[in-house]
């Protein structure tokens, strides 16, 4: 039995403050990361119903600077499944309060893995893509899965 991407889709906002940013008023990235992070449990919780860790960050660029006092606009979703693990695309803007313009700050896609109660990998329902944008976002998770299976095989390659 599958779950459509509506059924695990969130969107969240975050005012960045004092305590967010470094001395020239920017987010730190690791704090973006961690709400990342955050939105995108939530999503493979939501998708999975079960306990889920992070297994990788892919494509995580930061392509323009959060200001203090800026709305951070996060919005993720399920894009492709495996029979344990879920690829969830994050994506990130901001918002100048004063003025309203928004920037395009982030994209990036954190794999899940779903962990049954000794902690190892368990199934999940597979996503139900509905629609033409949501059947491309699967087959482009499936590239994306080829070469971060190659990535992995080589990091682990390497590590010996």
């Amino acid at each position: 039995m599958g779950k459509r991407v509506s059924e695990s889709d969130v969107t969240s906002e975050i005012i960045v403050l004092p305590g967010d940013t470094n001395m020239f008023g920017d987010l730190y990235g690791g704090r973006l990361v961690e709400w990342m992070d955050n939105i995108g449990s939530i999503t493979a919780f939501k998708h999975s119903r079960k306990k889920v860790v992070t297994g990788s960050i892919d494509n995580l660029f930061f392509l323009s600077p959060i200001k203090l006092g800026y709305i951070v606009h996060l919005h993720s979703f399920v894009t492709y499944t495996t029979k344990s693990t879920m690829e969830i695309e994050i994506d990130v803007s901001s918002e100048n309060v004063t003025t309203s313009k928004s920037n395009v700050t982030t994209r990036a896609f954190f794999t899940y893995v779903a962990l049954d109660e000794n902690g190892h990998a368990t199934e999940i329902p597979e996503i139900i893509p509905e629609n033409d944008i949501e059947r491309k976002r699967f087959v482009d998770g499936e590239k994306r899965l080829e070469l971060r299976l190659q990535a992995l095989k080589s990091v682990k390659a390497d590590l010996k």
